[in-house]
């Protein structure tokens, strides 16, 4: 699958990472800027509001992962406090909102982190909501992975922002963003709250500790499995809304299937043993063109989410029984499907996927023995039938 870029940060889908540290008498910075963004390019609608549990969750997996680590080295295991969480998930915030990827100094002059000796501060984001792929950021660059495995850290503050994936000012498609900062304390300085494991008072007043069940739907209807999982991960209630069927299984290839809703838009998540767990988003004009082909029997079951390219386009993917399919959206031609496993579709992704050929303009086109497609930077690939053999002309 093609990598898309939109800006020289962004490294492996993912913007480049930050790193600032601290220490009694020193601070230095690394790659950026302490610079707000103007008050006027502020978007606060941007971020997006997740359930309790899904935001437990995905900090206890940046801990663990971190204590893994460490652990691996010989290290002694980071300690979680609430009260520091509670200082970075402003400055996590400030950056989606700002839509600025940028240190400040509140994680060293915020009285409530006490009397530190030592600190650190490390920023990544993700396009996809993978908070282990954080983690494996700031372990592949040096400044941050020296900051992970400091032997004088003892407690980790953790602040997790999650986006709408489509910015409204710049476009770009954040979706998590998490502000993790360490200290180290002398003599017992720690926060009181320091503990083994994520919990205590939550990042913002609204939310509720510790875990919590998805809110039922009309009919009390739950989630569970790997379904559940997905659902949580994808943020829960506050993304996809309620339950409004029970998981139904008995489709192709032993998946099964579960609708949700928010406020009247219809979202199904997918499972197969394939495939593992997708969401489809039945109001797109993706999700649309997945129904008509057939759901899981046309096209199969989705080996992705639908993704938001930099350019406002959106794609899609989906397997089945080993043909794979993906389906673009641009705002010129709709969607359109791309059999990625079929004649055409390898001569296009061969090409360079949308930036050789283009977007697809129709889908694939039978006409005798031959049968071809239009792509948007003014090609046609034919393939025959007859001869096997793909050409690629102009329209």
């Amino acid at each position: 699958m093609a990598k898309h870029r939109c800006a020289p940060a962004r490294r492996h889908g993912r913007m480049a990472a930050l790193a600032l540290s601290a220490g009694i008498g020193v601070t230095t910075l690394a790659g950026t800027s302490l610079l707000a963004a103007p008050a006027a390019q502020a978007a606060a609608q941007d971020l997006v509001q997740v359930d309790a549990l899904t935001r437990q969750n995905d900090a206890q997996i940046i801990l663990d992962e971190i204590n893994r680590y460490r652990a691996s080295l010989g290290l002694r295991s980071l300690k979680y406090s609430a009260t520091l969480s509670q200082v970075v998930q402003k400055e996590s915030d400030r950056q989606v909102v700002e839509e600025k990827f940028s240190h400040s100094t509140s994680f060293l002059t915020d009285p409530r982190v006490g009397p530190y000796t030592n600190a650190n501060e490390v920023i990544a984001l993700e396009y996809h909501r993978d908070v282990r792929a954080l983690v494996a950021w700031w372990k592949s660059s040096a400044a941050h992975d020296k900051a992970l495995k400091d032997p004088r850290h003892e407690v980790i503050g953790i602040g997790l922002s999650y986006a709408d994936g489509r910015l409204e000012n710049t476009g770009q498609p954040w979706q998590v963003l998490s502000t993790v900062n360490l200290y180290g304390y002398a003599n017992g300085g720690a926060p009181a709250d320091a503990s083994a494991r994520v919990g205590g008072t939550p990042a913002y007043s609204n939310e509720t500790s510790g875990p919590t069940t998805p809110i039922p739907g009309p009919s009390g209807y739950g989630v569970a499995g790997a379904i559940g999982a997905k659902y949580h991960a994808l943020g829960g209630a506050s993304v996809l809304g309620a339950p409004v069927t029970a998981e139904i299984g008995g489709l192709r290839g032993g998946g099964v299937y579960q609708e949700f809703s928010l406020n009247g838009r219809k979202s199904t998540l997918y499972w197969s043993p394939a495939t593992g767990a997708h969401r489809l988003e039945n109001a797109t004009t993706i999700g649309q063109k997945f129904v008509a082909a057939g759901r899981e029997n046309g096209y199969g079951y989705p080996t992705t989410e639908e993704r938001r390219l930099p350019d406002g386009s959106s794609y899609q993917v989906y397997s089945r029984d080993g043909a794979v399919t993906k389906v673009l959206w641009t705002r010129a031609y709709g969607a359109r499907a791309v059999k990625e496993t079929g004649a055409i579709g390898r001569a296009w992704k061969a090409a360079g996927f949308e930036r050789g050929y283009g977007y697809p303009v129709t889908d694939e086109i039978t006409s005798g023995t031959t049968v071809y497609q239009r792509f948007s930077n003014g090609y046609k690939v034919i393939w025959s039938s007859t001869t096997g053999q793909v050409t690629v002309t102009g329209w």
